[in-house]
């Protein structure tokens, strides 16, 4: 019989798939098509290339011959690591710019800032945006499940999109925001009383997150994309200011319970250093805990060897589940949690 607390579930990119969220390599799909085609982009194609051929290079010097090598998420983390220009840390041992590089930059760096701005543009308002209810509407089983399930139940998402508070809605989620709407780590700390049933930890940031100049995170109904605050990947770099530090380590404490029994990922592709850190030790830790991978996988043998060049930890541990996200919480119930961690025994 399920406890309260007893399994956590993570959201990837491909939860949100059925929604038409696109994943990171579409993103750059799309990216490529612009830079040839449209225009506004058109100026940009050469910096564009060049970051990209950059990105690829450094990784084949380590070894690394992959199509993950190189994403969204490590374009625009390239591109800030860009603009530090003379302030980056290691500006002084680098001795200068790649000549090519520099030319395509443009003055102070316009260009870089520029390509940023109009992919941060995409991302909240074309890429992100959730169109119809019907197409998230599946979010809305969390919820029924968790009426059956009566406890609170935690959602770590790694994405960036509104599908799961749009489908539920903001009375039912806890998300770290008070009637101030401005974001409180009180507001998620377990020793208080949180009332409601689904308690939502965005790893990342969301689109509706605005930063303050105060320095705090508000939710915010217009969605500005330069005011927005989002991280692309912690695999890249873990900001060490809340809420992304405060939420990182609820996500370590959760995982490194011994009251989780499960780790419940959906859509998520095991490409993130750092989470898939915290999850090893989890595995380190607990010889029984599980990691449930929710996934439309068509090779199992071949998703556990690509996962084990990752973290060779987890694809050993891994189970598969080879479901589409919204299949799958369709159907999602208590017996289906309790056979997936073998709590369907109930001794009385």
């Amino acid at each position: 019989m399920l406890k309260s607390d007893s399994f956590i579930f993570l959201l990837g990119a491909g939860a949100s798939c059925d929604a038409h969220i696109p994943i990171s390599s579409d993103m750059m799909k799309n990216v490529e098509e612009l830079v040839i085609s449209d225009e506004k982009w058109r100026k940009y194609r050469d910096l564009y290339y060049c970051i990209k051929s950059g990105i690829v290079n450094a990784a084949g010097i380590k070894g690394i011959f992959s199509p993950d090598a190189v994403n969204i998420e490590t374009i625009v983390n390239t591109m800030e690591e860009l603009l530090k220009s003379y302030g980056h840390p290691l500006y002084p041992f680098i001795g200068s710019w790649i000549p090519r590089l520099t030319e395509l930059c443009g003055e102070n760096l316009i260009n870089i800032r520029e390509l940023k701005t109009l992919i941060l543009d995409k991302l909240c308002n074309v890429w992100t945006k959730c169109e119809t209810s019907e197409d998230y509407e599946y979010y809305n089983n969390f919820f029924n499940f968790q009426k059956e399930y009566t406890f609170p139940i935690s959602i770590f998402s790694l994405n960036y999109d509104l599908c799961l508070e749009k489908s539920i809605g903001e009375v039912n989620i806890q998300r770290g925001f008070g009637f101030d709407h401005i974001w409180h780590w009180e507001n998620l700390d377990e020793s208080s009383t949180i009332e409601e049933p689904i308690i939502l930890y965005k790893l990342h940031g969301s689109i509706d997150w605005k930063k303050t100049d105060t320095g705090e995170i508000k939710e915010s109904e217009k969605i500005i994309p330069e005011e927005t605050a989002i991280i692309f990947g912690t695999a890249y770099k873990l900001q060490y200011v809340d809420p992304f530090l405060y939420l990182v380590n609820v996500f370590r404490k959760k995982t490194l319970s011994s009251n989780t029994k499960g780790i419940i990922c959906i859509g998520y592709s095991f490409n993130d250093e750092h989470i898939n850190g915290m999850l090893s030790q989890a595995l380190k830790k607990d010889e029984n805990k599980k990691i449930i991978s929710v996934a439309p996988v068509i090779n199992e043998a071949e998703e556990r060897n690509r996962i084990k060049k990752i973290n060779e930890e987890i694809a050993n541990r891994i189970q598969f589940i080879p479901e589409k996200a919204k299949a799958w919480l369709d159907s999602l119930n208590c017996k289906i949690i309790e056979d997936l961690l073998g709590e369907n025994d109930d001794p009385f």
